[in-house]
């Protein structure tokens, strides 16, 4: 399926998904807005995808992605954090740097390439950031809930968006929050107070705003079975 879809469309097709995971139908002006196009451009991407049932349109409610849509998305992205691993990994470019790189190239590379990337990185589960690397033929992604919705006692792994401000990144990386790192929930404030985390062996504390900016991989609690 990526060899028939454009770079204009794959966009598309993962700013859509990634604005949909509640359910809620996507205008065409927020699209617009997130990839830095004209509403028109936006328009005429959206009809042409729905012409090849890849989503549904309607001008008054949104836009939809249909399964092979949504087949066409999580694809997508799984070809975009395949190829930032390779650039981590293999090439040294930090984490942030893969995920503007990556999408310079990513929509040209063959299937057959892609899974052999796949296979050379000993088949990844996350991408630089932390996020998790989709299944090949997957409909959806696993969520990942922000930082701030854990509760003291709670231990996850941390992943942070490409998105994220240059000047939070710095903030985060002072206080060692990095992707893929593991934090324990000290305490929560009230009132929408700051967290309190163990990070490598250290307090830290962290405003609701940043927190809400960091994304988590709670770790599963195994239960000791006593005989």
């Amino acid at each position: 399926m990526n060899t028939t879809i454009s770079k204009s469309d794959s966009e598309l097709l993962k700013a859509i998904y990634r604005r949909s995971r509640d359910g809620a139908r996507v205008h065409t002006g927020a699209l617009a807005d997130a990839l830095k196009v004209a509403p028109g451009t936006v328009t005429a991407l959206v009809k042409r995808l729905a012409e090849r049932g890849l989503l549904d349109h309607n001008p008054y409610r949104g836009v939809e992605l249909t399964r092979p849509g949504r087949e066409a998305a999580v694809a997508a992205i799984r070809r975009h954090r395949i190829v930032e691993r390779f650039l981590a990994d293999m090439l040294g470019y930090a984490w942030n740097e893969a995920d503007l790189l990556a999408s310079s190239f990513e929509h040209e590379l063959p299937q057959e390439v892609e899974d052999r990337l796949f296979l050379a990185l000993d088949r990844p589960a996350s991408c630089p950031h932390g996020f998790p690397i989709p299944a090949r033929e997957a409909v959806d992604i696993p969520e990942m809930p922000p930082l701030y919705a854990l509760e003291p006692g709670d231990v996850a792994y941390v992943a942070v968006p490409g998105s994220t401000d240059p000047q939070v990144i710095e903030f985060l990386d002072q206080m060692g929050l990095r992707p893929g790192v593991e934090v324990e929930v000290r305490e929560k404030h009230p009132f929408d107070g700051p967290l309190v985390l163990r990070v490598d062996g250290q307090d830290r504390t962290v405003g609701e705003k940043v927190a809400n900016q960091i994304f988590v991989k709670r770790e599963d609690k195994v239960v000791e079975e006593r005989t």
